[in-house]
């Protein structure tokens, strides 16, 4: 349940950047907090149904489209998601990551 709770805050923060709109925006279209956007975007806590509709409105797309996970497993997606932490994560949590994958790589 977490993973997808995780995905799903993904998703709501790409549809969101892909319409141009800030968590503060969004937040304000649907009358939720800006901190209640990004506790949710970052799965730090459970949407309600409510908010679920109230979000699918505001992007103007069917409540179903934002469970649509299909590009998250697209191999593509994962290389550009690996690419970024790459790119932006400190140097702890790379060696970190570099521990990670060489133990899946034995």
């Amino acid at each position: 349940m977490e993973d997808l709770l995780v995905i799903l805050g993904k998703r709501i923060s790409d549809l969101r950047n892909r319409k141009g709109l800030t968590q503060e925006k969004l937040a304000e279209m649907i009358n939720y907090s800006t901190n209640h956007i990004a506790k949710l975007e970052s799965a730090r806590t459970n949407p309600s149904f409510e908010l679920l509709v109230n979000i699918a409105k505001a992007f103007d797309i069917e409540l179903m489209e934002l469970f649509n996970f299909n590009e998250y497993q697209e191999v593509d997606y994962v290389k550009n998601e690996f690419e970024r932490f790459i790119k932006t994560a400190d140097d702890k949590k790379l060696k970190r990551f570099y521990k990670i994958f060489k133990s899946l790589d034995s």
